[in-house]
């Protein structure tokens, strides 16, 4: 399998709506105040493509990097339990809920809400790739405000290597493509994403990385602004 192919900035979102550079403080100015949470409770994703493994390969794969980014984090598998336990099978369902809930029975500083919008496998003639693609919010469960959000896509290429037949090298990039671990691409995913995000207090570059240069979408900017 070849190298994996990062798309940065914001998803396929930004080739329409473009992009500009700020920095962290700039971007997320809560995120360096009394206001940054310690804990973050995550939300199983919300999948809106037609894999149906998709959440699954999502789940054992966030609190990793989160929590390397300097943030307490409840696994996700474990929340994922209770909320069925409560009835919730869907994380859609979650969506209405004001955060204020989370803190009052996680006492999480924070929810993160991620949806998946692509899980692909593709093939054209003789080549082959994978897309994941997902988007994250972060809300304060005291003030109910967005600290952070981002948007990630990421293309892992899987033609296999010419042999110089194309019904052979048509057959084994189909089964390249077919056998790809989803695992380390959702891993690369996320990591990709909390890129931008400002490190924790569990960090040892909590509020050292303000001045960070990220791509961030206009529409989140104007967002920003208002």
């Amino acid at each position: 399998m070849k190298y994996l192919i990062l798309i940065f900035g914001t998803s396929l979102f930004l080739v329409s709506c473009g992009t500009t550079q700020q920095s962290k403080l700039e971007a997320y100015p809560s995120m360096y105040d009394d206001r940054q949470p310690l804990s973050v409770l995550v939300i199983p994703a919300i999948n809106n493509t037609t894999a149906a493994d998709a959440t699954d390969y999502f789940n054992v794969t966030i609190n990793e990097p989160l929590s390397n980014f300097g943030y307490y984090t409840m696994p996700v598998e474990i929340v994922k339990d209770i909320f069925q336990k409560e009835g919730i099978v869907d994380s859609t369902m979650i969506k209405g809920i004001p955060p204020s809930i989370f803190r009052k029975n996680f006492g999480a500083d924070a929810v993160l809400f991620v949806t998946i919008n692509a899980w692909d496998k593709n093939y054209i003639v003789i080549s082959g790739n994978v897309t994941v693609s997902m988007e994250y919010v972060m809300l304060s469960t005291d003030s109910n405000e967005i600290l952070w959000q981002y948007s990630a896509t990421q293309v892992v290429d899987t033609t296999a290597e010419s042999t110089g037949f194309i019904i052979a090298d048509l057959i084994s990039t189909a089964i390249t493509t077919a056998a790809t671990d989803y695992v380390p691409i959702a891993k690369q995913v996320n990591y990709q994403a909390f890129a931008g995000l400002p490190h924790g207090k569990y960090s040892t570059r909590h509020r050292i990385d303000g001045e960070e240069k990220i791509l961030i979408s206009l529409k989140d900017a104007a967002t920003e602004e208002n």
